[in-house]
């Protein structure tokens, strides 16, 4: 493999804002939807562990309202441990990214291109992964958003809380059960 690495301190640039059918950028009132390949791909190169965690697919419902839930389907195999199921760093790594895309994807949709950072994260490892598995990622409270767009529309920065939940299907049970969850607090930095 003989990829580019970025020198530290090497901003990657951002991703053009998505625009509707009239080349128009989305709004807090009026949010457009994401090119999820686009955006993956970009995610790939601007975060380069990304492109190395197995992500398989990435859906985001109610993307042009103030709500939506984003879920990454990931291969096993990139992220095992020495015991054969998911590396805890592994997984800690992929809530953590999901949670940052939640925020950013939110953000573009409504034309809004600022830095974020996870300032407080936790987790709780609840079952061993010994599959292929799924992320979830929303908001604790939908009602912050409108705190959230109310703070970005006056130029200051904003906090939200997310939750991200991993989903395994474990041999001999008909339904997947919660292995992994994490909690995480993303501020959107002032312009």
């Amino acid at each position: 493999m003989n990829e580019q690495l970025r020198s530290s301190g090497e901003a990657w640039p951002p991703l053009p804002l998505p625009r509707d059918g009239q080349g128009r950028s989305g709004t807090l009132a009026a949010p457009v939807g994401e090119d999820l390949s686009r955006f993956r791909d970009w995610l790939s190169q601007a975060i380069p562990l990304a492109a190395h965690m197995g992500l398989v697919e990435m859906q985001w419902s109610e993307p042009e309202r103030s709500t939506g839930q984003l879920s990454w389907r990931l291969h096993l195999p990139p992220n095992l441990n020495d015991k054969g199921t998911a590396f805890g760093g592994a997984m800690s790594l992929e809530a953590t990214l999901c949670g940052w895309s939640w925020v950013t994807l939110w953000l573009r949709a409504r034309g809004i291109q600022r830095d974020l950072v996870v300032s407080r994260a936790s987790q709780q490892f609840l079952a061993p992964v010994s599959g292929d598995y799924h992320i979830r990622c929303a908001p604790d409270d939908m009602a912050a958003l409108i705190d959230v767009g109310e703070r970005l529309a006056a130029g200051r920065r904003a906090r939200l809380s997310l939750t991200q939940q991993l989903w395994c299907q474990i041999d001999g049970q008909s339904s997947p059960r919660l292995c992994f969850e994490a909690r995480g607090d993303y501020v959107v930095l002032g312009p």
